[in-house]
């Protein structure tokens, strides 16, 4: 082992973070007398800190922007680990501003049933703890491997956050998806994605005729199909073909 990088502060419990990073090929390193220190065999290729920086840099942003599982993620030193020594490298980062984000989750409690006894109510809570915890496990890395692995990954994560869509952002959406129009009909024939679907679809992002000033488009044409989607229709068309894309990346 020759490199690795240590996280100085998290919001998220001690388990969760290793099960995120060690999904994305990230090791726990075992260095006395510190804590949350992370190997891995991208980081061996890295000729010097810098480089290692930079991927450490990467992983904090997937996790903290792109993402926002852990928001507050904060990057302790890289550390140099090729001699008896570990010696560490600090890197000050200076940001012109800080973006703070706040969210709203739906909570749903679950009661247990009656009459369980002491211990059964314990495991009962047991139980349900940890389902709990590997439904929110999934969730995140449903969102982190693909953005570690795909770029386009990343740059639709970002996209699929705002708050609304105009026919550009959700044709973007889709075109981060398909990678290129020359893979249209591969692409199309492997996410079930219909020649009238995808033209009622068109119809919505690029013609202002159906979508007025939220079309990419500012020329006017008569639409392709009788029946054109909405753009309120045509963001839930492409957000699901985005969530079954990124579900490839895990299959």
């Amino acid at each position: 082992m020759k490199w690795a990088f240590q996280i100085e502060r998290t919001t998220l419990d001690r388990r969760n973070l290793l099960d995120l990073l060690t999904g994305i090929g990230f090791q726990l390193a075992d260095i006395p007398g510190t804590d949350l220190v992370f190997s891995s065999a991208t980081l061996e290729t890295c000729v010097n800190a810098n480089e290692v920086w930079e991927e450490a840099k990467r992983i904090r942003d997937l996790v903290s922007e792109v993402t926002e599982i852990d928001p507050e993620l904060t990057l302790g030193p890289v550390i140099d680990l090729s001699s008896g020594e570990p010696k560490r490298y600090q890197f000050l980062e200076v940001k012109s501003g800080i973006i703070i984000t706040a969210g709203l989750n739906a909570i749903l409690t679950v009661s247990p049933p009656d009459n369980l006894s002491a211990e059964q109510l314990i495991e009962y809570n047991r139980r349900r703890a940890e389902q709990e915890y590997k439904a929110k496990l999934e969730a995140q890395r449903a969102k982190l491997g693909p953005a570690f692995r795909e770029p386009r990954a990343a740059k639709l994560l970002q996209l699929l956050k705002r708050g609304s869509h105009t026919g550009e952002s959700l044709y973007k959406i889709y075109e981060l998806a398909e990678g290129h129009p020359s893979h249209r009909k591969e692409f199309h024939e492997r996410f079930a994605i219909s020649e009238v679907d995808f033209k009622r679809f068109s119809d919505a992002v690029h013609n202002p005729v159906v979508s007025g000033e939220l079309a990419r488009h500012a020329y006017e044409d008569k639409p392709k199909t009788d029946n054109p989607m909405t753009i309120a229709e045509a963001k839930s068309f492409v957000i699901e073909i985005a969530k079954r894309w990124l579900a490839s990346f895990r299959n």
